[in-house]
C-alpha cells in the first residue's frame, strides 16, 4: 500500500496520524494530572493567577485536542485516499489543521506557563517534571512543524 511518502511536500508526521493522535492524546492526560495533582495544590509556589491560567489552558487543551486536532488526525489517518494526489492533499491539510491548532491553543501557552513555573519554583515534583519535558518536545515538533510548513507554503 502506498502512504504518499514519494511525493513532495510529505514528512514522517503528515505520512503518521495515529502517532500524533497518540501523543497529543498522552501529553494532554500528563498536562491534566499536573494540574489535578501538583498546580492545584501549589498555589504559593506559582500564584492564583498562574494557576487559573493553567486551569483555563488545561481545559481549552482538552476541547481542542477532542473536537479539532485529534478529531483532523483520526479523518486523516482513516478517510483519506493514500493512492490518488487529491487524498493525500486532504491528509496533508487535516494533519496541518490539527497541528496548528494543537500548537497555538495548547503547546505554546502551556509551554510558556510551565516555563515561568519551572523558572520560579524551580523542579518540584516528579510529574510536573514529566509534564515539562513533554510540553518541551510538544512545543519542539510542533514549532519546527508549524515552521517548515509556513516556509513551504506560504514563502515559496
Amino acid at each position: 500500500m502506498h502512504y504518499g511518502g514519494h511525493h513532495k511536500g510529505t514528512t514522517w508526521l503528515k505520512e503518521h496520524p495515529f502517532a500524533l493522535m497518540y501523543w497529543y492524546g498522552v501529553c494532554s492526560i500528563f498536562t491534566i494530572v499536573n494540574y489535578v495533582s501538583w498546580v492545584r495544590f501549589n498555589e504559593t509556589l506559582v500564584g492564583a493567577s498562574v494557576k487559573q491560567a493553567y486551569f483555563a489552558f488545561v481545559f481549552l487543551t482538552v476541547l481542542v485536542y477532542i473536537f479539532v486536532a485529534g478529531f483532523c488526525f483520526f479523518w486523516a489517518a482513516l478517510y483519506c485516499d493514500r493512492e490518488s494526489k487529491e487524498g493525500i492533499k486532504q491528509r496533508n491539510k487535516r494533519v496541518h489543521t490539527g497541528m496548528f491548532f494543537i500548537y497555538f491553543f495548547s503547546d505554546t501557552p502551556l509551554f510558556i506557563i510551565d516555563l515561568y513555573i519551572v523558572y520560579q519554583s524551580g523542579w518540584v515534583d516528579e510529574v510536573q517534571g514529566i509534564t515539562f519535558v513533554l510540553k518541551l518536545i510538544s512545543w519542539l515538533i510542533g514549532t519546527f512543524f508549524v515552521w517548515f510548513v509556513y516556509m513551504w507554503k506560504y514563502v515559496a
